[in-house]
């Protein structure tokens, strides 16, 4: 889950807060390096580690975007019907919160709090397949 989160603008401390939002430990961005997934990360987030598209293609940056859409609220839905299935009723707060996702960094949250609900209710190894089951789909 973490890797879908690399986009070449994000700097290393904004990847480790959102490992922690994900309830990975430290070690993913560094073992996501050592395996030649994450390579030169910039210094701070507004240091972007690609250029920016030429001017002249908005339609491939709109179609990314698109595409970027569709992946989040395909995620979004496969995590929001994992979640009601493993509360079984007692998901009420989610389903209000997953509305107001709109954004990555809304869905990280809504994430986060789906999967402490989870380990509550059910333990950390529930949890933890919760969160594993979402990387997947999300991949």
């Amino acid at each position: 889950m973490l890797l879908i989160n690399v986009n070449g603008q994000r700097c290393a401390a904004e990847l480790q807060d959102i490992a922690r939002a994900l309830n990975l430990g430290p070690q993913a961005l560094e073992e996501l390096q050592r395996e030649g997934y994450v390579t030169g990360l910039p210094e701070a987030a507004s240091a972007p580690l690609v250029a920016e598209p030429p001017a002249a293609a908005p339609k491939a940056a709109t179609a990314s975007a698109g595409d970027e859409l569709r992946r989040l609220m395909k995620a979004k839905m496969f995590a929001f019907d994992l979640a009601c299935r493993m509360l079984a009723g007692r998901d009420a707060d989610l389903r209000a919160g997953a509305r107001e996702v709109n954004s990555e960094s809304r869905f990280l949250d809504w994430l986060s709090d789906a999967s402490a609900r989870i380990e509550a209710a059910s333990g950390a190894e529930r949890a933890q397949l919760f969160r594993e089951r979402v990387a997947q789909a999300a991949a």
